[in-house]
């Protein structure tokens, strides 16, 4: 299952308007569900995590959106239009895959967007495009093709065999921030983030020899106002009688928000919620990392294990608040102390652990003596007392020789418990 969004973020998700969003697994279950359209779906009770996608949608709308939630666990992005029964409402359905992360954690996932990474799950935007269709069955016969293509819920373009705007509708002005003006007559590709230009030259390659009608990429794109926009880009190209390629049809569809929730969701997996540092998780995948860097280029690196003395004793007397002011209060210390390169986790309860690269013992020993000062003044106010940390910090250093991850990590760990040992601390 994958990792749920917290209270804060599905609030957010709450507000969007006309929309469902729906963040499921590879079993086709609800992990999260937000937006006021879930209200017009019939079930709404039954979209809880656990259970099935397919237990809010009546029968007939599930057959037709199946085979895109099908595809999002296959690795691909596809949209399309779903007319509920009766024909009241109708839903553009976007539907993409969510990747695990770099494929650094096993099968139970992490969630990311990195090319190539497994598949754990996918997203789901639905958004009730009804007034706009009904808009467009209600204009005039005579409107022709003008009317259609500016009233086109998707943003739309005609292109030149170029690459230039020969035309372009109100949807996709809506999306970049550039009036028609300012785009018809320049190149397509100067709107796209530079590192994005050439990511579909096959597909483009493919469609112009006609082995295929057309294709869809994913590509950012920068707006008006400078902002990176992050969208689905289809592609097919019209051609005269003699089959020479006459204009392009282009069209975006914004799913940035689609992103942030990847994003953030991925944040959610990665990351302690107290303290914002990296978790145990994360952690123990970074130090792996540095292992194999260590035993390839004999790199050398610092590991730090610290652990605050007497933490038990502080929630015992002062209650959980303090002891989370507590775990704050020396994250910060940790992360303004340390070198930008360095990377500072929660291995979980009052347990710390660093990671120093490119470092020797003598300057993993200067580290541990700053730390040893610097600790202790993360003063926590609890009425008319002031409670100051104290930490018990163990090392081990990490070159050709380090067999593994583990070994290491128990190596720094003895290390900790024989400092709070000398200073007499019981163990936990």
């Amino acid at each position: 299952m994958l990792a749920s969004a917290d209270q804060a973020a599905a609030a957010a998700l709450r507000e969007l308007p006309e929309a469902l969003i729906v963040v499921f697994d590879r079993e086709l279950r609800f992990v999260l569900t937000a937006g006021h359209a879930l209200e017009r779906l019939g079930k709404p009770r039954k979209a809880l995590e656990g259970e099935l996608v397919a237990s809010i949608f009546p029968e007939a709308m599930w057959r037709a959106m199946e085979p895109l939630f099908a595809s999002a666990l296959d690795g691909e992005t596809r949209s399309r239009e779903v007319w509920t029964p009766e024909q009241r409402h109708c839903l553009m359905v976007d539907v993409g895959p969510l990747r695990a992360h770099g494929g650094a954690h096993g099968p139970d996932g992490l969630l990311g967007g990195e090319q190539g990474a497994s598949v754990v799950g996918g997203v789901a935007v639905v958004l009730d495009i009804t007034v706009r269709r009904q808009a467009e069955v209600l204009a005039p016969a005579g409107g022709g093709f003008e009317q259609v293509f500016e009233r086109a819920p998707i943003g739309t373009a005609l292109l030149d065999a170029e690459g230039r705007w020969l035309l372009v509708n109100r949807a996709l002005c809506e999306i970049t921030g550039y009036t028609a003006e300012e785009l018809v007559g320049k190149r397509f590709d100067g709107i796209v983030h530079p590192d994005d230009v050439n990511i579909d030259s096959e597909q483009r390659r493919r469609l112009l020899a006609g082995e295929i009608p057309a294709f869809q990429v994913e590509k950012r794109y920068f707006d008006a106002a400078g902002e990176t926009v992050s969208a689905i880009l289809s592609v097919s190209l019209v051609r005269d009688r003699d089959g020479a390629p006459l204009h392009y049809i282009a069209q975006l569809q914004d799913i940035s928000e689609r992103k942030r929730l990847e994003e953030h969701l991925r944040h959610l997996a990665d990351h302690d919620p107290l303290t914002g540092l990296r978790n145990r998780r994360l952690f123990e995948h970074d130090l792996r990392l540095q292992v194999g860097r260590s035993q390839r280029y004999g790199e050398v690196a610092g590991l730090m294990v610290i652990d605050l003395d007497d933490f038990k004793a502080v929630n015992d007397r002062y209650g959980h608040t303090v002891g989370d002011d507590m775990l704050q209060a020396v994250a910060r210390a940790l992360t303004r102390r340390l070198r930008a390169t360095d990377l500072v986790a929660r291995l979980g309860g009052d347990e710390f652990a660093v990671i120093l690269p490119h470092i020797d013992n003598e300057g993993v020993a200067v580290v541990i003596e700053g730390l040893a000062r610097v600790l202790p003044s993360c003063s926590i106010d609890v009425g008319d007392e002031v409670v100051h940390p104290c930490a018990s910090i163990g090392h081990a250093m990490i070159n050709e020789r380090t067999e593994s991850a583990e070994e290491v990590l128990v190596k720094a760990d003895r290390a900790m418990y024989a400092d709070k040992r000398a200073k007499r601390i019981p163990p936990r």
